[in-house]
């Protein structure tokens, strides 16, 4: 996993190796993945999402779960990013 700091936002690339090993943790698996074994890159700025690869493609023909996206970006956040990631609470 990588992940580059912007002025307004990040961006996170997890390899295949990433996806497979997030989606088989022992006693915290997500059996039915659809993003195992596959690379993805995700785009974030202070607006939310702004851009997304899956296996270097910028569009695919199945859509990804977007539960399944909330729980592997946020598993991988740093903690001084997760304000820019939708499904973290804000605490003021």
């Amino acid at each position: 996993m990588r992940i580059k700091r912007q002025p307004s936002g990040y961006i996170m690339w997890l390899s295949a190796n990433n996806t497979y090993d997030w989606a088989h943790r022992v006693d915290n698996r997500w059996p039915c993945s659809e993003l195992s074994n596959h690379r993805l890159c995700v785009v974030v700025d202070n607006n939310g999402i702004c851009d997304m690869t899956f296996d270097g493609a910028t569009s695919w023909t199945n859509d990804i779960d977007g539960t399944e996206l909330d729980a592997i970006v946020s598993d991988h956040l740093p903690t001084d990013l997760r304000h820019l990631w939708p499904c973290w609470e804000v605490r003021v």
